[in-house]
């Protein structure tokens, strides 16, 4: 049954109080989807939390995070733990996840998934040099039929090496033109407005940065050059 204008009001009021002690990084756009949503997807809304809070339940990421299972880390701090896979596809194989449970990539606020893809840049030269692998493997599942066993985010590191025998190939079968062109088409009108948005959003966030690191620069010349002056 769909909620009432008066339900949902409060119901918004009661998860605005929650996010508020929650970690800025984790809120992301939580806050304007929740003020903004109707009844309808704040109905929904409710019904995603309490699904993610019954996989929590039984995750055994979390109960690692949690430090109930023991693990072999790599590296660990508030937001993202780093471990290796106890039942690898190859030598080296490890584990990059965020602390917070959450299962599909768009779920991850931004800071965040950029702190993991951060990690994963930074590490895998060094597994390459380190296990003297040809190249490797970044593997992130995403739903069941995908081979996401644990319903909890994570990126696979793979070192590669040969005649590994891993094999992440398919048929390729030439596909049908018209079919490739209607599936285009539909992704491009789903999508266009979002991926516009964020690049707009990304290229806003490049140049504020840029102009600030020109700023400083400036300031740190412009102090150097007074010191100077007799």
């Amino acid at each position: 049954m769909t909620l009432t204008e008066e339900q949902a009001k409060t119901i918004k009021k009661q998860l605005l109080t929650q996010i508020e002690k929650m970690p800025k990084d984790q809120v992301g756009d939580l806050k304007e989807q929740i003020e903004e949503a109707t009844p309808e997807e704040l109905e929904e809304f409710i019904k995603q939390q309490q699904s993610a809070g019954q996989s929590q339940q039984k995750c055994i990421f979390c109960e690692i995070i949690a430090g109930r299972i023991e693990s072999v880390k790599i590296y660990e701090d508030m937001d993202i733990l780093v471990l290796m896979e106890i039942m690898p596809a190859s030598k080296g194989h490890i584990l990059i996840l965020p602390k917070h449970h959450y299962q599909y990539i768009q779920e991850i606020p931004e800071p965040l998934m950029n702190k993991l893809i951060y990690f994963v840049k930074t590490v895998s030269p060094i597994l390459i040099k380190l296990l003297d692998a040809k190249s490797l493997s970044i593997y992130i599942p995403q739903g069941q039929l995908a081979g996401q066993r644990i319903q909890h985010f994570v990126i696979n590191i793979i070192p590669r090496y040969e005649a590994d025998n891993l094999s992440f190939d398919w048929e390729h079968k030439k596909a049908d033109d018209k079919e490739l062109k209607e599936i285009a088409e539909k992704i491009k009108k789903a999508s266009h407005g979002e991926v516009i948005k964020g690049i707009k959003e990304e290229q806003e966030k490049y140049e504020k940065k840029k102009k600030e690191h020109i700023e400083s620069e400036a300031d740190q010349i412009s102090r150097h050059i007074k010191k100077r002056k007799p």
